[in-house]
């Protein structure tokens, strides 16, 4: 990566925007990066739309004090963003900003063949599944699809929290979610905590097959010279949970110890 080059900006109510940190390292790009979990508007979802307008604002504010690209790693904050488009103005050093509605657009695009004519389910949280964004983005890209939305904002808790374990299995379901998968085709993880646990889920419904919109945040970006050269700077406000406590996950979710707090 150039050594002029600024960091790319990762927001996220939560550690879930690590999802989306990985699959951009592994597509390689924003290797070197500032990943703000902000704990402290958690949780987002059922807050009213003035104050989500109002938190719009403050990322913008804050990513462009760090860095030239904004990436939004919450679909709440996401929808929001792509709302307010034409009367919010961004911070002059921003030039640009990505989004999960942009990540689920690339994702239709690229997987519009086999998703074609499938029952497809759209897990997010309660607000995410209230929207008719995503449903809408699929049925104009997608003849014949049957979509559904679903809330999961208990999952997303549980995995926010560092609630949720390795060998929770089913117990990390409701049974009106784990009713839901079992008759879909497709699920689409449309929050940014559910591509953690994937594997699990795939263990669960290995009929289902699961996608992650965040993976295609990378195609948004330019590929790193060194990606070899990660690293990661972490911001957490709230007292919800600790510093180290969002650090110690990252190093192992990432595989890197080249993380710091900021």
């Amino acid at each position: 990566m150039p050594t002029d080059a600024r960091p790319v900006f990762i927001a996220d109510t939560c550690i879930g925007g690590l999802s989306v940190v990985k699959a951009m390292w592994g597509a390689g790009s924003a290797g070197e990066a500032v990943f703000m979990a902000d704990y402290a508007v958690n949780p987002l979802g059922v807050k009213s739309d003035t104050v989500i307008a109002q938190v719009v604002g403050s990322w913008l504010h804050t990513a462009g004090q760090h860095s030239d690209t904004l990436v939004i790693a919450c679909n709440t904050l996401s929808l929001r963003y792509h709302q307010l488009t034409g009367s919010i103005k961004p911070h002059s050093k921003l030039k640009n900003i990505v989004t999960m509605v942009d990540c689920i657009k690339a994702l239709v695009e690229k997987e519009a063949d086999r998703l074609a004519g499938r029952k497809i389910l759209i897990i997010g949280t309660e607000f995410t599944a209230s929207q008719q964004v995503y449903p809408d983005i699929l049925s104009a890209a997608l003849p014949g699809a049957r979509i559904s939305t679903i809330g999961a904002t208990q999952l997303e808790r549980k995995i926010a929290r560092f609630q949720l374990y390795e060998n929770d299995g089913e117990s990390m379901l409701n049974a009106a979610l784990a009713q839901a998968l079992a008759a879909t085709d497709v699920a689409l993880l449309a929050c940014t905590c559910f591509p953690m646990v994937r594997m699990q889920l795939e263990a669960l419904f290995p009929g289902v097959i699961f996608l992650d919109p965040g993976a295609y945040c990378a195609g948004f970006l330019q590929q790193d010279e060194m990606t070899q050269n990660r690293m990661l700077s972490i911001k957490v406000t709230g007292n919800m949970v600790t510093k180290d406590q969002v650090t110690e996950f990252a190093k192992m979710y990432l595989g890197s110890d080249s993380i710091v707090q900021l």
